[in-house]
């Protein structure tokens, strides 16, 4: 999998369109009051006229350079930055996994174990030999998932290394079920794993995402929780917030494909970028 220093997963920019209020020179003809000279006429004491130049003032126009503002459009350059999670951060994410399954499966919602099961028995839109295929992988992703939550309650370094070990075996397994039922997404799409999986991605979205500030990370969704992250998420998506609304479909689209992929290279992020951008996903 790609990452720079073992610590990014991509890093991206993008431009968001501004329309500021810019103080430009202009020349212009304006109204002055000039002490100016002028040429007068008088009589003499023997009765003749003579002229003469006096000043006086009076109104005049001039061309002179004033200051003004004006609208401008302008592109702000935003880099935003996924990062790579750590260990804790991927067991956290996968604790959530846990909690939105096991919180749907009470609410009635079909696993998609359940669900698959249903359609082998009665037949449809798969065969029996790829429901219980994709059966038997999501019982066995169940019984790792069971597994990991009893692990959180031991600490030691042993069992450290065997938590690691079996959050990268459920990645995987992850990636093979989503390969394998790309073709029956539509029937899946409200499946308690379903809603278990986007909230997982949304974890991943609102703790991985940061932005460069002249080399500093800075936190896109700052907050001292995950819930703290998500208020902040759905405030600005309620507002309207541009930077959000421009860049928003592309960090879902990068985690996904990591999320979703074994291995990604810089390329791939790159094509996919530009695939984004060409409307082509």
């Amino acid at each position: 999998m790609y990452t720079k220093s073992n610590k990014e997963i991509y890093r991206f920019k993008v431009f968001l369109e501004k329309e500021i209020e810019k103080e430009v020179d202009v020349e212009k003809e304006i109204e002055v009051e000039k002490e100016i000279e002028v040429e007068k006429t008088r009589k003499k004491e023997d009765g003749t006229e003579e002229k003469y130049k006096d000043k006086e003032k009076r109104k005049v126009k001039e061309k002179q350079i004033v200051k003004e503002k004006r609208p401008e459009k302008v592109k702000e350059e935003h880099e935003f930055v996924i990062t790579q999670p750590t260990r804790r951060q991927m067991e956290e994410a996968d604790m959530e996994y846990s909690i939105e399954m096991s919180k749907c499966v009470k609410q009635g919602v079909l696993t998609k174990a359940m669900l698959l099961n249903k359609y082998t028995d009665t037949g449809g839109l798969m065969s029996e030999a790829d429901a219980q295929r994709l059966s038997e992988m999501y019982s066995e992703l169940g019984a790792m998932q069971t597994e990991f939550a009893h692990m959180n309650i031991k600490t030691s370094s042993a069992n450290e290394e065997a938590k690691s070990e079996l959050t990268g075996k459920m990645s995987n397994l992850r990636r093979a079920i989503a390969t394998a039922e790309t073709n029956f997404s539509a029937l899946l799409n409200h499946t308690a794993d379903t809603r278990a999986q986007n909230k997982v991605i949304t974890w991943y979205l609102l703790n991985l995402t940061f932005l460069d500030k002249d080399g500093a990370l800075e936190a896109y969704f700052p907050g001292g929780s995950f819930d703290d992250k998500k208020e902040l998420f759905y405030q600005r998506e309620e507002e309207e917030d541009e930077l959000l609304g421009l860049v928003y479909d592309k960090l879902i689209a990068f985690i996904s494909f990591w999320y979703f992929s074994s291995a990604s290279s810089e390329q791939d992020f790159k094509d996919l970028e530009k695939d984004i951008e060409e409307g082509n996903v």
